[in-house]
């Protein structure tokens, strides 16, 4: 009888060890959804007045939650690489080199466009940035980005822990699974911060203009992913502790054909100079022709405003990097320049002032340490300062010194 009842003792006994170890098992589950999160999510063309316009009941809803600007203002020139370089290092483009779209490193004399593969992975364009990933991996921290320029090449040795080659064709439900089959790993190898990017509303309104059908659906498309994202976190138990920070690099503003300013034929008299930006800021390189005689015709363009490199006005913080060529030229609102009359430009177009309210961009921010409140215009200088403390991490020499973060935090 006693060993029968030691055995039966033995048994129970190791049943609630069992047990226990369960309970332990589960709790240290529950702890792994404890680690806080950051995602920076791009809208690539996205200006406020769309909030207003379109039904958008998922931004809509976590601007009322949490922090809302009025505007968020865009480096100059306001376009898509510089400014997603800015806002992930407090750097504006004189600083970190991407001066446009387009260009060329006279150091070289390499070409850069946002369609050559070979550039866009080259690290010549991008070592004088200081992108917050490599920041991050400095640190001990983790980084995963979905699309962001710059995450494709080594900088200072150090690329993003994960990332992935530009897909403009990659659906939005392709992209939210791959971000989320990164944020479904175990707590010491998940993100700590991670980026987001969706790219068809800038398609639309450069196609379309700013106020068509297309753009209208296109919002209404992101609003949706950004809904599905926030209903995936929340499934996965990371809502809680994820801090959402959603923004736009530019606005757009409408310009039509009528409005495109001709200059194929303009320096003629000069034919070693040459257009090297067009568009709504455009660019010339004199390789060597006299600077007076070409800004004197160049002072003929109407709605155009042309100045030296050296001369181009402060407040827009650009004309010092290698890359910029010698006369700048900027069109006003609704215009752009051209030297190809057999070429339509698109009917939507950014890189204008970015003071205009059409240029602007949005910035909501939402998440467990983020107080409910109004913003007005801020800068997008200003949000890699915010990326850091909401990270906890240490800042490095930027531009964006600004009290964000304080007025937003609980």
């Amino acid at each position: 009888m006693k060993f029968f009842s030691f055995s039966i003792w033995m048994v129970v006994s190791l049943g609630l060890m069992g047990i226990s170890e369960q309970i332990r098992a589960q709790d240290q589950a529950t702890k792994t959804t404890t680690k806080p999160l950051v995602i920076l999510v791009s809208l690539d063309g996205f200006k406020p007045s769309y909030l207003s316009k379109t039904d958008t009941p998922h931004l809509l809803g976590l601007a009322t939650q949490g922090a809302q600007s009025r505007g968020l203002i865009s480096a100059f020139p306001s376009l898509t690489f510089p400014n997603h370089l800015t806002l992930v290092t407090g750097q504006t483009p004189d600083q970190h080199g991407i001066v446009n779209n387009t260009m060329t490193d006279p150091s070289t004399a390499q070409r850069f466009t946002l369609g050559s593969r070979e550039a866009v992975e080259n690290p010549l364009w991008w070592q004088e940035a200081r992108p917050i990933w490599v920041t991050l991996r400095q640190q001990g921290k983790i980084a995963s980005t979905l699309f962001w320029p710059g995450s494709e090449s080594p900088i200072q040795g150090l690329m993003p822990n994960d990332w992935l080659r530009y897909d403009h064709g990659m659906t939005h439900e392709a992209r939210l699974a791959t971000l989320m089959s990164w944020l479904n790993r175990p707590e010491d190898q998940r993100p700590d911060f991670a980026t987001l990017y969706f790219s068809d509303v800038d398609s639309a309104g450069h196609a379309a203009g700013p106020e068509s059908q297309a753009v209208k659906s296109a919002v209404q498309k992101v609003d949706q992913s950004i809904g599905k994202l926030v209903e995936m976190l929340r499934d996965k138990n990371l809502l809680a502790n994820t801090t959402l920070v959603i923004v736009s690099d530019h606005g757009m503003a409408l310009a039509p054909e009528s409005q495109v300013i001709q200059v194929k034929s303009l320096l003629s008299a000069f034919p070693a100079a040459t257009w090297e930006w067009l568009g709504a800021t455009a660019a010339v390189r004199l390789n060597g022709e006299p600077a007076e005689g070409v800004m004197q015709v160049l002072s003929t363009l109407p709605h155009v405003s042309c100045w030296l490199k050296s001369a181009i006005p402060q407040r827009f913080q650009f004309g010092t990097h290698r890359r910029i060529p010698d006369i700048v030229c900027l069109s006003e609102i609704g215009y752009s320049i051209s030297d190809n009359p057999e070429k339509k430009g698109p009917l939507g177009q950014h890189g204008y002032d970015p003071e205009h309210p059409d240029m602007h961009g949005i910035l909501i921010v939402t998440g467990p340490r983020i107080k409910q409140t109004e913003l007005g215009w801020v800068k997008n200088l200003e949000v890699y300062g915010l990326l850091t403390q909401l990270l906890r991490i240490t800042e490095i020499s930027n531009s964006g010194k600004s009290l964000l973060h304080q007025e937003i935090f609980k």
